[in-house]
């Protein structure tokens, strides 16, 4: 897949203002929030960026302040804006609680009449858009903001399996949004078109209802894939991590890849929390970035699995971190440190 290299990954979906009270406090305590931009499929591209990728992304923002920052922010990372769309709505909000101790993190949406929740799909010209892009990237979350999205989204996969463009799809899963049966529903219709799935255990069972073989976590991962591929032979991928809560400020992470054949399972590596909104995306672009190299399927699961403990170092939603980096992480072994 080197031939990706010369060409943009790009990214659809929706870009969304996080407000986070300071210092851990309660909402009910807070008279001043910060103020934090991002969304799952943005997190992902900015993450490419920083690893020396092309980069593009599409979505529709308001035309106001709020958009614009959104663009600048963007731009700040080399993303190629020039598919993002303005008009008529508002930018979606949600409030990120920060838990500490027994006290989980606790997050209130306020996203209703966003902007793009409120596009027609014909304000997307798909061909344009994508018409330098060897790798496209999209959620789950985005196809349940609105019908409208949810066709769009299949448009996109159609047109990239019709046009040699590599199509990576995160399930996302927010039961806010919508339901199981609609999540299944979608995830039918898509996964025809899909080469690179990042899709978990519970995805697996709860949304495509796949009937679990009770074994042990890994072999009952593989079984669970090796179906997965049975039903869909385009895709070339399918990856997932798994996280063990020891705290609300302290976890562990495992990442696993299947390639058709074989499970690669990485190292698993603990670490202590300061934010934890973008881990997941993280992992997506660390795994996107060695499929992208051609990295073996080994490393490219170390690679994701580093990038992802890594952003849980780091405040925002984004992984500002570079290959070197993670590279680094994976060098010294730091799975091994206990705490």
């Amino acid at each position: 897949m080197s031939e990706a290299n010369n060409k943009k990954v790009l990214g659809f979906g929706e870009v969304m203002l996080r407000l986070i009270p300071p210092n851990n406090k309660k909402i009910i305590q807070s008279n001043s929030f910060e103020a934090i931009y991002g969304g799952g499929e943005a997190n992902v591209i900015a993450s490419l960026s920083c690893f020396g990728h092309k980069t593009k992304f599409a979505t529709k923002l308001p035309d106001n302040s709020l958009g614009d920052k959104v663009i600048r922010d963007l731009k700040g990372f080399d993303i190629d804006t020039s598919s993002v769309v303005r008009g008529e709505g508002r930018l979606g909000i949600y409030f990120s609680e920060i838990g500490h101790g027994y006290r989980s993190t606790e997050v209130i949406y306020d996203r209703k009449y966003s902007a793009i929740s409120m596009a027609n799909k014909e304000e997307f010209d798909i061909k344009c858009m994508l018409k330098d892009v060897s790798l496209v990237h999209m959620s789950g979350i985005t196809p349940a903001l609105s019908k409208e999205l949810y066709n769009l989204v299949i448009d996109i996969a159609k047109y990239c399996k019709e046009n040699d463009i590599l199509v990576s799809l995160d399930s996302n899963y927010r039961a806010k949004l919508w339901s199981l049966e609609e999540a299944k529903g979608f995830l039918e219709k898509v996964l025809p078109y899909v080469d690179i799935a990042f899709l978990g255990k519970l995805d697996m069972t709860n949304i495509l209802k796949y009937k679990d073989n009770d074994l042990d976590f890994e072999d009952s991962l593989k079984d669970l894939y090796k179906e997965l591929f049975k039903n869909y032979p385009n895709i070339k991928y399918v990856a997932c991590t798994k996280r063990s809560v020891h705290s609300i400020n302290e976890n562990s992470l495992k990442g696993y890849i299947f390639d058709g054949k074989d499970i690669y399972i990485s190292n698993e590596y603990r670490f202590d929390i300061l934010d934890r909104v973008g881990g997941g995306d993280a992992f997506t672009a660390g795994i996107l970035h060695g499929v992208i190299n051609n990295m073996d399927s080994k490393k490219t699961v170390e690679f994701g699995v580093c990038a992802s403990a890594l952003k849980h170092s780091i405040r925002g939603d984004i992984n500002l971190v570079d290959e070197e980096c993670v590279i680094s992480l994976i060098d010294k072994g730091l799975q091994n440190i206990k705490r």
